[in-house]
C-alpha cells in the first residue's frame, strides 16, 4: 500500500441498461491511491449508476471491475461475468459508500449505526468496534451525539454519521453519491469540510457531486458525464476551461463558470 501509483479501482468499458434505457454506454475509470476524482454532469447522465455498479449494488451488463487488481467481474463475450459471492464479499472490504440520503438505521443509536457494520462485516468485537466508533465520532465533531438517534440529528449530522460508518471499516477507497444533495445549503458546508479533511489525509475518493466549486478546489481529476459516456475528462482547470460547448453550458448553468 505504499506505492502512490498503485491502482485501487479499475473499471473498463462498463455498460448498463435498465430495460430499454441505456444508462451507461461505455465508461472506463482507473483511480490511483490518494486520488480524488469528481464526476459531474446533468441528471440522468449515469453518474450514480456508475457508483452503484462500482460498489456492486447493481451489476454491469458488460465491462470489467477490479479492486487492487482483484477482479469482481470480467467482460466475456460481451457480458460481465462476476466472481462467486464469497469472492465478491472479500472485495467489499476495499470500499465504502456514502449515500445522498444517509441510509442510517432509524432504530439504532448513532453509536450502534457505526459499530454494527464493524461487527457484522469486519469481524470486530464489541469493545474494539465501540472504541473505533467513538474515536471517529469525536473526529467528526459528533462525540456528544453517540447515544442519540438519527431523527434527533440535523441532516448534516446524519451525513457525518454515515461518513463515520463508512470510515469505520477502513476502506481503501470511499465513494460519495451526491453527499450534500439532501441537505439545506447551511448544512452543506459542514459535510464538505469533512470531505476536505479526508482529502488532506490523502484518502482515495470518487465523488459524484453538483457542488461545482467544491469539485474544482478538491479534485485531482474531474469527469463530465453526458448521456452515459465521458464527454470531458482532465484536471479541474482543463475541464472548467473546456471548449466542449455542452460542458461550458452545464458549468455556466451551475454558476461556476
Amino acid at each position: 500500500m505504499e506505492d502512490q501509483d498503485q491502482v485501487l479501482l479499475s473499471i473498463d468499458h462498463m455498460k448498463k441498461s435498465f430495460g430499454d434505457l441505456e444508462v451507461i454506454r461505455d465508461f472506463s475509470l482507473h483511480v490511483k491511491k490518494g486520488e480524488v476524482v469528481s464526476i459531474i454532469g446533468p441528471s440522468g447522465s449515469g453518474k450514480s449508476t456508475i457508483l452503484r455498479c462500482a460498489t456492486m449494488l447493481e451489476w454491469m451488463d458488460d465491462g470489467s471491475l477490479a479492486y487492487l487488481g482483484e477482479y469482481a467481474a470480467k467482460s466475456e463475450n460481451g457480458k460481465s461475468v462476476y466472481q462467486p459471492k464469497a469472492e465478491l464479499k472479500k472485495l467489499h472490504r476495499h470500499f465504502g459508500l456514502v449515500f445522498q440520503n444517509f441510509n442510517l438505521f432509524p432504530h439504532y443509536s448513532v453509536l450502534k449505526n457505526v459499530c454494527e457494520p464493524q461487527m457484522l462485516t469486519g469481524g470486530a468485537d464489541k469493545a474494539s468496534a465501540e472504541k473505533k466508533a467513538r474515536d471517529l465520532l469525536a473526529r467528526l465533531g459528533l462525540a456528544e451525539k453517540a447515544e442519540a438517534y438519527p431523527f434527533q440529528l440535523s441532516g448534516g449530522q446524519q451525513q457525518r454519521v454515515s461518513i463515520a460508518r463508512a470510515l469505520a471499516l477502513s476502506p481503501d477507497i470511499l465513494f460519495f453519491d451526491e453527499p450534500t444533495s439532501a441537505l439545506d445549503p447551511e448544512l452543506t458546508g459542514e459535510v464538505l469540510k469533512v470531505i476536505r479533511s479526508l482529502a488532506d489525509e490523502h484518502m482515495t475518493m470518487v465523488i459524484v457531486t453538483h457542488e461545482m466549486q467544491f469539485a474544482r478546489e478538491l479534485s485531482d481529476r474531474i469527469i463530465f458525464m453526458e448521456k452515459g459516456v465521458v464527454a470531458a475528462e482532465g484536471s479541474p482547470d482543463e475541464v472548467f476551461s473546456s471548449e466542449n460547448a455542452r460542458v461550458r453550458e452545464f458549468i455556466g448553468a451551475m454558476g461556476a463558470g
